[in-house]
């Protein structure tokens, strides 16, 4: 079967695409699941480039997310059935309750292997049913960024109506947590870019925006557009954003700490601020099924800035790098 693998890790241009062996007989438990998409992650850049030290593997296939068809099951799997439209999640070895170290716990595509290859055998637990209403280059898009959203948004407390969120950007964490914010009744304020990004964004939901080339103490705005501040801040963008993003929350608010895009913030200025905060791992599969549930309810669509076929990995990593993207960078294995 094809597959792209790293050997340096040493950025973009160290992918090679191969014929590699599909894997062998199933064991207890597993399933065999043939892949017809996969999306892109600002840290499948991190892991090619060498910048998470913990992702130590000689030989990558890269990425974290993916999704397919169940084409064998061992015999004692009871979760899917063959033909089942599944996802993976993220972090295979956490299925619910908090966070615990494991193997698996640097996720997909990183601490073990990635997704980008034509078939992969795993654990039934692995596997999450695709909401019906969408395809696989849809559900390719959930295992990282919208589990992400979600879990920053409701894993600490519920999110009531009225709830003033603050969004960074337009890559897939933000737009999806706009998604679901605005399904739970909040209030977004998103900062973004360029004027034509918050139109955009606007589009999509957003009730206030803010322009932070045009605002460079965008928090000063959020703090009178909220008299007061945000309930709760996800905060992308990491040390050139950090103190802003507690800036902008209100007294005893929430800041949850997802991306770092310019670096991991060493030390934060909190001054007089009160913020609670909530470092995000992405989720765990009962994350993943609870979203999912609100998905299908709600009929809700990932938004998907742009399709790759499979062998333009390389070109689709260059797009995600150049952050021109708004949504989720697609790569469609049938196409």
């Amino acid at each position: 079967m094809k597959a792209f693998i790293s050997r340096t890790l040493s950025g973009i241009d160290s992918l090679v695409m191969e014929e590699v062996p599909s894997p062998g007989p199933l064991g207890s438990g597993q399933v065999r699941i043939a892949l017809r998409a996969a999306s892109l992650n600002y840290r499948d850049l991190l892991v090619l480039s060498g910048a998470l030290p913990s992702m130590t593997l000689k030989e990558l296939i890269p990425c974290s997310d993916g999704a397919g068809e169940v084409v064998e099951v061992a015999p004692d799997v009871s979760r899917v059935r063959v033909g089942d439209r599944v996802a993976l999640t993220f972090n295979p070895d956490w299925i619910g309750g908090p966070w615990e170290p494991s193997l698996g716990g640097g996720g997909r595509g990183g601490a073990i292997q990635g997704v980008m290859r034509a078939e992969l055998v795993v654990h039934q637990q692995e596997a999450v049913i695709l909401p019906a209403h969408l395809s696989f280059q849809e559900g390719a898009a959930l295992p990282c960024a919208a589990v992400t959203a979600w879990h920053a948004l409701c894993a600490a407390r519920p999110l009531l109506p009225g709830t003033t969120v603050l969004l960074q950007g337009g890559g897939g964490v933000s737009l999806f947590a706009l998604q679901f914010a605005k399904l739970f009744g909040a209030r977004v304020i998103h900062i973004s870019s360029s004027p034509e990004r918050c139109a955009r964004l606007k589009s999509l939901g957003a009730d206030e925006t803010i322009d932070y080339r045009a605002n460079p103490k965008w928090s000063n705005e959020v703090r009178e557009l909220t008299r007061g501040g945000a309930d709760l801040t996800i905060d992308i963008g990491g040390a050139d954003t950090i103190e802003q993003s507690v800036a902008s929350t209100r007294l005893f608010g929430r800041v949850a700490l997802v991306g770092r895009l310019t670096g991991r913030a060493s030390v934060i200025s909190m001054g007089s601020s009160y913020v609670e905060m909530q470092p995000v791992a992405v989720g765990s599969r009962q994350d993943f099924e609870a979203m999912n549930r609100a998905i299908a309810f709600h009929r809700l669509r990932p938004i998907i800035d742009s399709r790759y076929a499979f062998a333009q990995l390389p070109e689709a990593l260059r797009h995600l790098e150049s952050g021109r993207h708004m949504g989720k960078i697609v790569i469609d294995f049938d196409h």
